[in-house]
């Protein structure tokens, strides 16, 4: 892959030409990038850097800021880029609190979901932060972002951030053509590391920030939050099991004790996956199933070292290359929601991967999905309007990435019954969101849909999206949204997702405790400190049997729960930085 070009401050604002542009990096910036990644091979070689953020957030009591961590990776990890022996985290706190996190009250520590990065967290940490503070604390919220994003090639999206030029990110990653020097290496490039980017190495990414920033066991047992998004609840239920020292019997090194308590969001911190199974310690069966399941890991992991099967996720148009074509919908939004995406459109090659996508999403119903002659192509979308279709739970057809930002304008609409009929597949109707989905019908001349963000929707007779959405269900503002998919050093999606990962989940909940996986040895620790969850009230969770104490956002879909605006349109407080603030006047006192 070509050398990662991860920029560590990134200035945003807006300008008279377009409604939400990101500007230029800052030549001072750019230096300062060169600076980093020269020393960085040299010795003397600084272990961290912190750059700050200068945000488009009308929040702007809240400082945001870039940490990266020189953490190597192991001597036996497959060729990678520099950037990969570095691990990363976006940090949130009270412009006018303490630089020092261990003068703060609390530091929340947070693991993304699946395909999530960093940002994800931008719109609910800053609302915690100010919540917090309205309750006289100051605390911090950590995002983390995962080792597996260090392949991620970001030169072309920030070229259309500096410049609004949506033609030279398509140029960058499809015709071959050079930005400052650097060409696009494929999206292949570099993908064995995946292979050594497994559980064990996420869950030690994830303590070395912890105690490598907070150093003092004492104080993190009191002070700290750990959680998660989806599965990072998942995440941290192994984080809170995982003995970091070798010794069971020594506890002060185990991942709950770096805790005083747990936050999730949307997912569980109690679902049994560091249960052990008695059967599988004693007796002949529980040897032969024991053995079974090691064997198990070993294959597959020699498998994706191999590459017989795929290092990274690549399903049903979810794969880095559209992750890419999200952040640039994303980018386009912010800087003019109501330009014409036609031309981006019609401009980016049909790829299978993007072809993929746009057939799935632009089927009305299962039969013209199989039959291969509707796209999203076929339609005309205002930038915000195609960010909608493709992430709104009015629009999007994956579940994972539904978020209520607001509807459709300007265009007759049609039922997609895509999802609804896929759900007697076998393994898709999890894939696939719930709920009304709208496309725009198809016309001569084709007229061009846009958008009303959440809070426009209107009242009456006259509301926009009558008998399939209501004002007090949409819960998020498509500007800060937008603003998220793409601003900053990291990004909202992680175009990387390690396969690794999922199989080891898989076989530790099984009960396989073999190899890399036999960390995991306190069961159920979540359990053991005050945990909440906050479930979406249509998201992933809000149907299963409740484990964890928790709290319910009605009308929340999946990614609500980090999303939401902190005015919601019902008149009442946001429900998932109230929550997250509960948690914390609870774990770490008044």
């Amino acid at each position: 892959m070509a050398t990662q070009h991860h920029s560590p401050m990134i200035i945003t604002s807006r300008s008279a030409g377009l409604r939400r542009t990101s500007l230029a990096v800052l030549l001072a910036a750019s230096a300062l990038a060169t600076g980093v990644s020269t020393a960085n091979a040299s010795a003397g070689a600084p272990e961290r850097t912190e750059t700050p953020i200068v945000s488009a957030s009308p929040q702007t009591d809240v400082a945001a800021s870039l940490v990266r961590i020189h953490v190597p990776m192991p001597a036996s990890a497959a060729p990678h880029p520099a950037a990969c022996d570095w691990i990363a985290y976006q940090r949130f706190r009270r412009a006018d609190g303490p630089a020092d996190a261990t003068q703060a009250d609390a530091v929340a520590v947070l693991q993304p979901g699946i395909l999530e990065g960093a940002t994800a967290f931008d719109p609910v940490a800053r609302n915690t932060v100010r919540e917090a503070a309205r309750r006289g604390k100051s605390i911090e919220v950590w995002a983390i972002d995962r080792r597996a994003n260090c392949l991620e090639d970001k030169v072309g999206l920030e070229a259309v951030e500096r410049t609004g030029d949506p033609t030279l990110a398509i140029d960058y990653y499809y015709r071959g053509k050079a930005i400052d020097g650097k060409t696009f290496a494929g999206y292949r490039a570099s993908d064995r590391v995946l292979a050594d980017i497994g559980l064990a190495q996420t869950i030690n990414d994830w303590n070395a920030v912890i105690t490598r920033e907070l150093p003092d066991q004492a104080w993190r047992e009191q002070h700290v939050i750990c959680g998660g998004h989806s599965l990072g609840g998942i995440l941290t239920e192994i984080y809170a099991s995982w003995d970091f020292d070798g010794n069971p019997k020594t506890t002060a090194d185990a991942g709950y004790r770096q805790c005083a308590g747990f936050m999730a969001f949307d997912t569980t911190l109690n679902a049994g996956i560091t249960e052990r199974n008695p059967q599988f310690t004693t007796g002949l069966l529980g040897q032969l199933t024991s053995g079974a399941l090691r064997t198990a890991t070993q294959v597959s992991v020699r498998s994706i070292k191999a590459g017989t099967v795929p290092r990274h996720v690549d399903l049903l148009g979810i794969s880095p290359e559209t992750m890419n074509a999200l952040e640039l919908v994303g980018t386009r939004a912010d800087q003019d929601p109501e330009g014409d995406a036609t031309a981006i459109m019609q401009d980016v090659p049909k790829t299978k991967g993007i072809e993929a996508l746009y057939r799935l999403a632009g089927s009305p119903n299962l039969a013209s999905w199989l039959g291969g002659k509707t796209s999203l192509r076929d339609l005309r979308y205002s930038n915000m309007a195609l960010l909608g279709q493709n992430m709104d739970d009015n629009g999007a057809i994956y579940g994972l990435v539904r978020t209520s930002f607001g509807y459709f304008d300007g265009v007759p609409l049609q039922r997609n019954r895509t999802a609804q009929e896929a759900q007697l597949i076998p393994g898709l109707g999890t894939l696939f969101g719930k709920g009304p989905l709208m496309l725009p019908q198809r016309l001569t001349p084709q007229p061009i849909a846009r958008w009303k963000n959440y809070d426009e929707l209107g009242t009456g007779s006259a509301q926009l999206g009558k008998g399939v959405t209501t004002p007090g269900s949409e819960v998020t503002d498509a500007n800060e949204f937008a603003r998220i998919l793409h601003e900053g050093p990291v990004n909202l999606t992680e175009n990387y997702f390690p396969i690794r990962m999922v199989v080891e989940l898989g076989l530790l909940g099984a009960g396989d405790r073999s190899g890399t996986l036999s960390p995991s040895v306190h069961v159920r620790a979540s359990t053991r400190k005050p945990r909440l969850a906050v479930i979406a009230g249509n998201g992933l969770f809000s149907r299963q049997r409740p484990v964890d104490p928790q709290v319910i956002a009605p009308g929340y879909e999946h990614l609500d729960v980090l999303t939401a605006a902190e005015r919601q349109n019902n008149g009442l407080p946001e429900p998932s930085s109230q929550a997250f603030a509960d948690l914390i006047d609870d774990a770490v006192g008044e």
